[in-house]
């Protein structure tokens, strides 16, 4: 039943004892952020996917030894697997908001919080991929050395340390980048659809 249902049906009822608010037009008002959240979805989910399908080519690209792609394909195949995961649900929530019609309270709270709980799960995949780029930089770090006859073994720890500050500051960069990224894309999204939500109690 849609509000202007309800109104009705209880202005009938309770004569003029009860004021319904009428918020169908806030409810109508979120179609315009839902529209956007699926335009940022559909631009996303190709580029996501060819993303996936280029890291596969960066030990050619980045002339790792044969004898290094065991190390490299084992990280990816996992990559592989928690991507499926992730863009499945990346999918099932875009058809979600295609059935959203826009004309109930209930139907708008279950796209904002599907909507909240899938950008966790964006960032928590962004997460998941950082130990293989990881290993990928490790491996690719290792292979310059080697290159100029400076085994990791032989590193001052002076370099050592310079090397560990290198990689914390990069994860807090690439964490910071894909929490900013999802705010940007989707969080104000998820705002504006909270904020309808809240005209609809006053």
């Amino acid at each position: 039943m849609n509000f202007d249902q309800l109104k009705e049906q209880w202005n009938n009822e309770n004569g003029d004892s009860v004021n319904i608010p009428n918020t169908i037009e806030q409810l109508k008002k979120s179609r315009h952020p839902i529209e956007k959240i699926q335009k940022s979805m559909r631009a996303e989910f190709p580029m996501q996917i060819i993303a996936i399908i280029l890291i596969a080519f960066f030990p050619q690209q980045l002339h790792f030894p044969s004898s290094q792609y065991i190390i490299y394909y084992t990280s990816y195949a996992m990559l592989v697997v928690i991507s499926s995961y992730y863009l499945f649900g990346f999918y099932k929530f875009y058809k979600q908001t295609e059935l959203y019609t826009g004309n109930t309270k209930n139907s708008l709270w279950k796209i904002y919080h599907e909507l909240k709980l899938n950008m966790e799960r964006y960032q928590s995949f962004g997460f998941l991929l950082l130990p293989h780029f990881m290993i990928t930089l490790g491996l690719e770090f290792y292979n310059i050395f080697q290159k100029k006859g400076m085994p990791l073994e032989s590193f001052a720890d002076s370099y050592q340390q310079v090397f560990i500050l290198i990689v914390l500051l990069g994860t807090i960069t690439i964490v910071a980048s894909i929490v900013l990224w999802t705010k940007y894309f989707y969080g104000r999204h998820a705002k504006r659809l909270e904020n309808i939500l809240n005209e609809t109690d006053e």
